[in-house]
């Protein structure tokens, strides 16, 4: 009893001078539910953000706990909660237009910098004097570069700009791409510039402070435009009585009063291509080098009244006459002055026409004196359908062979010049009695 050792106990434990700590009971604890790794959303929830997962391990029915203001609830998996339901779409809805808003900021931001950075652009505003206009554009004043714009102004509103053949563009972004980089008068002065100096893409993107992709975008939708309304106002099929009025002295002089058109080939250098077939059908003999060749018929003062579309080098003469439908303008007693190498005499007479070529000395030895001075009259008259190419071919874009990627505006970069042209006084003098 006094912890000390006995016989019977000799190793005491109780009331040895000292109490121990009594040891706390565990208390009895409920089935803990385990926790998931990761929240998790439920699908049938509303609710993206604001909602954490429990399952429980004996039937795996979820509760989502909801933080809507300073309340805490949970709730069953299958029920929804409005509020968070319209703070999710609303924060849909403005993640969205913040997205369009970045975007046009972004646009805007680079047309800015574009503006900023172009110091020295180039501009129509600087072109001051009437020579400088026509180097650069190959139009004769500046007035008259004022109503060949105006011309072209009410189609400018509806001018869908070109972004590829497999580009399409929504609603949206063809209205950001309606804010340009450069007037539209600029532009129409860059597609001038490039036809009359032959400029490259790189070369006009430097000077009017724009990439290069924006001035190819350019030039193939204005070419466009310009092939199709200056070649529908300038390139017409003038009939007989306006060709009467304006009968130069030198065709009534010779005896050719009654020629409705003088008609000619002509061929454009283009780059060869790779395909064998395109190679065999553009090889022109003749030029010796792949080409594209046109008709062209002038009236009797030197304006251009009609120009076919683009043929491969190795196509004659003959056969581009009868496709282009040349032939469906004439009229019963025309008479169409050409070279000798025209082999167009049966067709011509099928239609009641007549064909008016430079007499051949391949059966005889020797020519007439008659025959040679209705050679030497033909081949005065005849110039002058190669004076109109000449002026064509002063737009320097077609000088130098052409780009095979530009073959496909072949045809409208050909009417554009001719078209231009016949804004340049006429090459024959009129009768003035």
């Amino acid at each position: 009893m006094d912890g000390i050792p006995t016989e019977k106990n000799p190793d005491p434990s109780l009331k040895m001078g000292y109490e121990l700590p009594e040891q706390p009971t565990s208390r009895r604890s409920l089935v803990k539910q385990p926790l998931a790794k990761k929240p998790k959303v439920a699908a049938s929830s509303s609710i993206c953000n604001e909602g954490q997962e429990l399952e429980t391990a004996s039937d795996s029915s979820s509760l989502i706990i909801h933080e809507c203001g300073n309340n805490l609830l949970m709730k069953v998996h299958d029920t929804k909660c409005d509020s968070c339901e319209v703070k999710a779409s609303t924060i849909l809805t403005l993640s969205k237009e913040i997205e369009a808003l970045r975007r046009e900021n972004d646009f805007l931001h680079r047309k800015i910098s574009a503006k900023q950075t172009a110091k020295a652009t180039f501009s129509h505003c600087k072109i001051k004097t009437d020579k400088k206009m026509n180097f650069y554009t190959g139009i004769s004043s500046i007035p008259l570069f004022n109503i060949i714009f105006s011309l072209l102004s009410p189609y400018m509103p509806k001018l869908k700009y070109w972004r590829g053949r497999k580009t399409t563009c929504s609603v949206k972004r063809q209205h950001l791409l309606r804010l340009k980089l450069i007037p539209q008068k600029d532009e129409f002065l860059l597609v001038l510039m490039r036809l009359r100096l032959g400029l490259l893409n790189e070369d006009v993107a430097d000077r009017f402070g724009i990439s290069t992709a924006t001035a190819s975008n350019i030039f193939t939708t204005w070419i466009r435009l310009l092939s199709k309304v200056l070649g529908h106002c300038m390139l017409a099929w003038l009939p007989r009585e306006s060709i009467r009025e304006h009968l130069p002295a030198i065709f009534q002089k010779t005896g050719h009063s009654n020629t409705r058109c003088i008609i000619d080939c002509s061929e454009v250098f283009i780059e060869r291509p790779k395909s064998l077939l395109s190679q065999a059908a553009t090889w022109s003999d003749y030029k010796s080098h792949n080409t594209l060749k046109f008709l062209l018929a002038i009236s009797r003062n030197g304006f251009i009244t009609y120009v076919s579309s683009c043929y491969g080098g190795r196509a004659s003469d003959k056969f581009i006459c009868s496709d282009s439908g040349f032939y469906d303008l004439l009229e019963y007693g025309d008479e169409v002055m050409a070279d000798r190498g025209f082999q167009i005499q049966e067709e011509l007479m099928l239609r009641f026409c007549h064909i008016i070529v430079p007499p051949g000395a391949r059966t005889k030895s020797q020519m007439t004196p008659k025959e040679c001075k209705k050679t030497k009259n033909i081949a005065n008259l005849r110039i002058h359908v190669e004076r109109a190419i000449n002026r064509i071919k002063s737009f320097r874009i077609l000088k130098s062979p052409l780009p095979i990627t530009m073959t496909f505006h072949a045809d409208d970069i050909i009417r554009t010049c001719s078209a231009l042209c016949n804004f340049k006084p006429p090459l024959v003098k009129l009768n003035k009695s």
